[in-house]
């Protein structure tokens, strides 16, 4: 007589599923390993119509999230909202099933209030770092010197160590996450696994261009993901801006990809009204919520692909999934010399050494006055994806990891 197969939850707070692409991935390969698999994740409310999909055999679960401002105060409601639907949903999914292996993604790092629950009865905790968390906090209020900051702040460093001591298997998105929290918190290095975000091996590039998503420009630049407060879409606006009106470089359209959502992302307002401010209608365009083959389509078009991520400790050392994405496009790659930005491209990208917009325009107006250089990253960028950077790869390490339970 078979046995049950063993039954996973993934968990993530900050995006729905499967837009969350790494979160849908993982579900999906541990799933193809036999495991029974379900999802809990907010709603996106550009997509997602129902509390409950069932997806590829997968079980996906979904809540309203509550997204009301950028203060210490809005996230705080954010999380307890998580935490509360969260736990409701967990406690009824292991009542008609129990849950053997929960598998949570950050942010937040506050999974293990729930998992405490389940940990006597044998359940295991893998946790999934796609943030440093109290680094991002860091760099969004690093301009702010408040006693109640440094409270904050500590206060995270607690929560951030507590639910590391309660994890047993860690999943990082790269190496350099992983010795961060090597050294700062002494944990095991056998009790790490790199998983790193890397796209599919698919028929992307099958996808037509369309040379119409040029609006009538000879270059099209894209940018593709989150639009959040380090992601540097402001400078990618204020660049445009100086292309047009002081170096009267105009033959471009400049496309940014990604929910513009102003419930989700209240900052989205603020890039709104720079946009608006800098009277950029005709040259910058917010595309909102795309379908992957609308996605294909732009990126297969596109001259330029742009990462104008900002300095921060977490950026330097964080894996940009728009980076891989751009690369299994053969889009050739304008970024700020990041760390981890550079191992991932290599030479399939220009770098800006200042983070600063006129450097970055000035990029743009270099990159597409030379085709053999755009053609040269083109190549170096398709071979970085097809060799080493896609999933086929990344996923071996996942599956490493969950062979672990196969027989437990």
């Amino acid at each position: 007589m078979a046995s049950t197969p063993k039954h996973i939850l993934f968990v993530v707070e900050n995006c729905s599923v499967p837009d969350d692409q790494r979160v849908w991935k993982e579900a999906k390969a541990v799933k193809e390993m036999g495991f029974d698999v379900s999802v809990i994740s907010p709603k996106n409310s550009d997509s997602d119509k129902e509390n409950f999909a069932r997806l590829e055999g997968i079980d996906i679960y979904r809540y309203k999230q509550i997204v009301i401002g950028r203060g210490f105060i809005s996230y705080i409601i954010e999380y307890l909202n998580y935490l509360i639907r969260t736990f409701f949903l967990v406690f009824t999914l292991n009542i008609k099933k129990k849950i053997h292996v929960f598998h949570s993604a950050n942010p937040p790092d506050l999974f293990f209030l729930i998992f405490v629950f389940y940990k006597p009865f044998g359940a295991k905790y893998i946790f999934d770092v796609h943030d440093l968390f109290v680094n991002t906090f860091e760099s969004k209020y690093s301009e702010k010197k408040s006693a109640v900051k440094k409270i904050f702040i500590a206060v995270l460093n607690l929560v951030e160590k507590l639910n590391l001591k309660m994890t047993d298997y860690i999943v990082t998105t790269n190496q350099s996450y992983k010795e961060y929290l090597i050294e700062k918190y002494g944990i095991n290095e056998s009790n790490f696994f790199i998983v790193r975000n890397a796209p599919e091996l698919d028929g992307r590039l099958d996808v037509q261009k369309d040379e119409s998503l040029k609006n009538g420009r000879k270059y099209l630049l894209v940018f593709f993901g989150m639009m959040g407060e380090d992601d540097g879409v402001d400078v990618i606006l204020k660049a445009c801006h100086y292309l047009v009106h002081e170096k009267k470089f105009t033959d471009f359209y400049c496309c940014l990809i990604g929910s513009d959502n102003i419930e989700r992302s209240p900052y989205i307002k603020e890039l709104k009204a720079i946009h608006k401010n800098l009277a950029l209608e005709e040259y910058v365009k917010f595309t909102g919520y795309l379908s992957w083959e609308k996605i294909h389509s732009y990126l297969n078009t596109a001259d330029v692909g742009l990462s104008p991520d900002l300095f921060t400790v977490q950026n330097n050392i964080s894996t940009m999934i728009k980076i891989m994405e751009y690369m299994s496009h053969g889009l050739p790659i304008l970024s700020f010399s990041l760390k981890e930005n550079q191992y991932s491209a290599g030479d399939a990208a220009v770098y800006c050494e200042s983070f600063d917009y006129k450097d970055f325009a000035g990029k743009i107006i270099y990159m597409c006055g030379n085709p053999e250089l755009l053609s040269q990253k083109k190549q170096i960028g398709l071979e970085r994806y097809k060799n080493t950077f896609n999933w086929s790869n990344s996923k071996k390490s996942l599956t490493n990891l969950y062979s672990r339970f196969l027989n437990v």
